[in-house]
């Protein structure tokens, strides 16, 4: 595809969302409905628009064409099952929605792919798959909870798997360059969202984007896993584990709290101890691309890959705990010790002054 073209297409997305969020906007202001935690929906909207230009100018010899009968047009379509959906809690549990999509979206998968590199017979490939599909995206929405994770986490994820073609041609595994097309698209209704969210701090993409988004992320993962990236998809999302794992270890320590527990996500922490969330996003964005790059670029080597997933998952840590926390500097020293001579020397010379009257009562 012809950059120029595709540049079109990106710049497309963008547009619409920003329209959608307005349209959004004008409609809550008119209904007095507060929709600002739903605007998942106008970024949802704005890819599913934007993949079908892509779907439409690809030639057929291309990806996604020359694998799939019907394109990714099923995806598109269980994307927007689970957006829409998402508007309003059901009386199923969300997961068994999630499956029940997660095995509808495996069926359209060509016969010869294989997730589990031909260890399993088809039947049980497709289904494990889609179990581990639908915990993906349960996961992606409970992430939902901590602000700005999710998009966030999409960005990385997005930006990866653009730059993913172009790595696995520098370690000699050749992936098809038009897998860099659809994730860019998803990054250009993200943007509006982000520049828009700056005017608007109460809008959230809410589970109508969440859910959507863990679906289409999980969905490039299973791509990678069927190429033989089984091991990049699992250390990319690494931090969302992590998130996981300290949330269920923080509850079942505080299980005999007579009062919920609220809080349970390692970010949520920093924010209530430091105060001070200035940089903590930024911060973690770099981590969760280092996790991304390593997943990709050390998948065949599963030994660096764990060592260095883990080096990085400590520093993180470490570093995330410290955002927010006022740093001593040689300065703030000595300035602090100038005010403490001057307090002193106040305090030494109001108890002269008192013991001068004092004693001079006395004389009286």
């Amino acid at each position: 595809m012809d950059i120029s073209l595709f540049i079109i297409f990106f710049m497309t997305a963008l547009l619409l969302c920003k329209v959608f969020l307005f349209l959004a906007n004008n409609y809550a202001i008119q209904t007095g409905k507060d929709i600002s935690n739903k605007a998942g929906l106008s970024v949802i909207a704005s890819v599913i628009l934007g993949w079908t230009l892509l779907q439409t100018a690809t030639k057929a010899p291309s990806f996604p064409f020359k694998e799939f009968a019907l394109g990714l047009y099923p995806f598109l379509i269980g994307a927007l099952a689970l957006s829409m959906y998402s508007i309003k809690r059901g009386s199923l549990p969300r997961f068994w929605i999630y499956l029940f999509v997660c095995l509808l979206s495996v069926s359209f998968l060509p016969s010869d792919w294989s997730v589990f590199q031909g260890l399993l017979p088809v039947f049980f490939d497709r289904c494990i798959t889609a179990l581990l599909w639908a915990l993906f995206i349960s996961i992606y929405a409970r992430m939902d909870k901590v602000e700005n994770l999710t998009q966030t986490q999409t960005m990385v994820l997005c930006l990866s798997f653009s730059i993913f073609p172009a790595l696995t041609a520098k370690i000699g595994r050749a992936y098809p360059s038009e897998f860099a097309y659809y994730p860019m698209i998803i990054l250009a209704p993200l943007i509006a969202f982000i520049k828009d969210k700056r005017h608007f701090p109460e809008l959230k993409l809410g589970k109508t984007g969440a859910v959507p988004l863990g679906y289409l992320m999980g969905l490039f993962f299973v791509f990678m896993a069927v190429k033989g990236f089984y091991m990049a998809a699992l250390i990319m999302p690494l931090y969302y584990y992590f998130e996981l794992v300290y949330s269920a270890i923080y509850r079942w320590w505080h299980r005999k709290n007579p009062q919920p527990v609220i809080f349970s996500f390692f970010l949520n922490k920093i924010v209530r101890t430091n105060l001070n969330t200035k940089g903590l996003m930024s911060r973690l964005f770099v981590f969760m691309l280092g996790f991304s790059l390593i997943g990709i670029l050390f998948n065949y080597n599963i030994k660096k890959m764990l060592t260095w997933s883990s080096l990085l998952l400590l520093c993180s840590v470490y570093m995330l705990s410290r955002t927010g926390v006022p740093k001593i500097t040689y300065r703030s020293m000595f300035k602090d010790t100038k005010e403490a001579i001057g307090l002193l020397g106040l305090n030494l010379k109001d108890s002269c002054q008192t013991a001068a009257d004092f004693w001079k009562s006395k004389k009286k």
